[in-house]
């Protein structure tokens, strides 16, 4: 015979949104998130106004609020990961992961070298694309081969920074795919795998502000 509860109805809908509540926080804090993108670097992967779901757990489980990873796996040679900004841990930041650790990772006149290996381009045209404040610019829109991982990568005739890097034990070499307007690794240097937050999966909403309409067609758009 079931038995009719003697709670306050007032109680039992905090209870249950007591759950739902803690239950949301499991499944952002360590299964998949969220996250906008605001600026115009991962151009033409990534658009300004994009709205991505990205896995945590493909690196390990980051305890929240902590520089500490449970469980942790390296990352890939062409994921679109979303990191701990090495200069700034209140911000995270997204973009193409390039160098594995151990890797010598060479940029020079606008092109990639990994190991002493050029990773061919393919030329597509041009591309005019929009900035976060709304100007337009245009670059060559290229497919870049990295290692077998094919994408489209934009670029002028110059290069914005040269170097050469090895990249250390349990660290990685990002760059963003708007190669001349980026600011990555070529920069700030490396990211250390505690500071792996997830890899970006899908978009699951755009919004093109210079229309000020949504881009259906990028809605549901899996990510590589």
């Amino acid at each position: 015979m079931s038995q009719v509860s003697n709670k306050p109805v007032w109680r039992e809908w905090l209870e249950s949104l007591i759950v739902i509540a803690l239950l949301a926080m499991v499944i952002r804090s360590f299964i998949v998130a969220p996250f906008k993108i605001p600026s115009s670097s991962m151009v033409p992967t990534l658009e300004v106004g994009d709205y991505l779901f990205v896995l945590r757990y493909t690196y390990g489980f980051r305890i929240p609020f902590t520089d500490t990873q449970l469980l942790p796996r390296q990352a890939h040679r062409g994921d679109v990961a979303v990191f701990v900004f090495p200069e700034d841990k209140s911000k995270d930041y997204i973009k193409r992961i390039v160098g594995l650790p151990g890797d010598v990772i060479t940029y020079r006149e606008n092109r990639l070298f990994i190991n002493g290996k050029e990773m061919p381009l393919e030329e597509k045209g041009m591309r005019t694309y929009f900035l976060g404040d709304g100007s337009a610019d245009v670059s060559g829109l290229y497919e870049e081969n990295l290692d077998g991982v094919k994408h489209d990568v934009l670029r002028k005739h110059f290069s914005i920074r040269d170097g050469e890097w090895t990249v250390p034990a349990d660290m990685y070499f990002a760059l963003g795919d708007n190669r001349n307007n980026s600011r990555d690794s070529r920069f700030w240097g490396f990211i250390p795998q505690s500071y792996m937050v997830g890899r970006a999966a899908v978009i699951w909403w755009s919004w093109d502000h210079e229309k000020n309409a949504p881009r259906w067609e990028r809605l549901g758009k899996m990510i590589d």
